[in-house]
């Protein structure tokens, strides 16, 4: 999505087409595309809305997702609301995971990150 703002649907809403919640979530200073000499050689002349939301992971409360430029979020599943936000110093390389009360996270630097969900 090139708003990139992550999204919950209902699939058995009258119109599941439509978000039941989205959150916009922008970017960490300096950390926009145009911030970045190596983009901006490429081509890349607008940010966009915000930092691509990916490799999202769902629990029974919260919904935990990476961003591009490198962080992990927490947000209320219900509402979308952000409940925290990490800076993993490097955007997040692969899915997420969960290993009993932890939520693991892989950054593109090979770092594992490692948070208890709560």
């Amino acid at each position: 999505m090139s708003d990139a703002a992550p999204r919950a649907y209902d699939t058995a809403a009258a119109d599941p087409a439509k978000p039941v919640w989205e959150t916009p979530v922008g970017y960490l200073p300096g950390e926009s595309p145009v911030d970045d000499r190596w983009k901006i050689a490429a081509g890349c002349t607008d940010a966009g809305a915000g930092s691509p939301a990916m490799h999202t992971l769902a629990s029974e409360s919260v919904v935990y997702a990476g961003t591009w430029d490198g962080r992990l979020l927490a947000l209320d599943r219900v509402s979308g609301r952000i409940l925290a936000s990490h800076d993993l110093g490097g955007s997040v390389a692969s899915a997420l995971s969960v290993s009993g009360d932890w939520v693991l996270a892989l950054s593109d630097d090979g770092t594992v990150h490692a948070f208890a969900k709560r």
